[in-house]
């Protein structure tokens, strides 16, 4: 048994740490434009890529929605353009600059993210809300949870925005779950959202009500989305097969011709 736990702990104490260097760039002054450069990204050697040679561009402000297959890519490819991943070939840059010379803490800083796998934290509504910062901010929590429509729920709470998480996050629903995740992720003002279902277990007016105000914000949006209701507030169709695009399309103009 501790055999076991010792190959565990390894797998973090021994993980070739990030390089953290200082930050050359005042993010501030970097525009949210994301550009793909011939990525491609396979998860083993041997193993056949699962985003390959794709280059896309992506303009500050603009709302992508990212469709096709289970398995054709859209959640690496995420991962990709919020450094979770690096590209095997290829280069992403942000603002003009390659993420590599960002450095991973100041990407991080320009992106908030929504996944799949995303879990809250044993604490209070608001401190999973804030990234548990020490000196967060009441208005800015408050602020986030009312554009992702879960301010009402929280007050409605015995003990509001102090109430405990327990368990992950067992007494509240999907639904709810989502909608905290959105807020913490609209907390620190990000200049690029990334969202990947995030709104999956949302019933039809908090979905439209999320989207609505998130549209109104001055940020880039990179949705993964199945559902019409969620397509239907992206300005560009971006439609992946087997790691490549195959349509891109402007909504927005259908829209106009329409």
């Amino acid at each position: 048994m501790l055999s076991l736990h010792a190959e565990r702990l390894a797998d973090i104490a021994l993980e070739t740490p990030e390089p953290d260097g200082p930050m050359e760039t005042d993010i501030e002054c970097i525009k949210p434009h994301i550009e793909l450069r011939h990525v491609s990204y396979r998860y083993a050697q041997g193993e056949p890529s699962v985003i390959h040679n794709l280059s896309l561009m992506i303009h500050a402000g603009d709302s992508v929605a990212l469709v096709g297959r289970s398995g054709c890519g859209k959640t690496t490819l995420l991962k990709l353009i919020l450094g979770l991943l690096t590209p095997t070939e290829g280069e992403i840059l942000i603002g003009g600059i390659s993420m590599r010379q960002l450095g991973p803490q100041a990407c991080r800083n320009l992106v908030g993210a929504v996944m799949q796998e995303d879990q809250l934290l044993a604490g209070s509504l608001a401190e999973n809300i804030a990234c548990f910062d020490p000196h967060f901010c009441q208005e800015r929590v408050k602020e986030a949870a009312q554009i992702a429509d879960i301010h009402k729920t929280i007050t409605n709470m015995p003990m509001g925005y102090q109430t405990l998480v327990t368990d992950m996050g067992a007494g509240l629903s999907g639904g709810q779950k989502q909608r905290i995740f959105l807020a913490r992720a609209l907390y620190r003002k990000p200049k690029i959202l990334v969202l990947d279902e995030a709104t999956s277990n949302l019933d039809l007016h908090s979905e439209q009500h999320v989207i609505k105000a998130l549209g109104e914000m001055p940020m880039t949006r990179v949705i993964i989305a199945h559902r019409r209701e969620t397509i239907a507030f992206a300005k560009r169709l971006v439609c992946l097969d087997k790691g490549v695009v195959v349509e891109d399309v402007r909504l927005d103009e259908a829209r106009v011709t329409e």
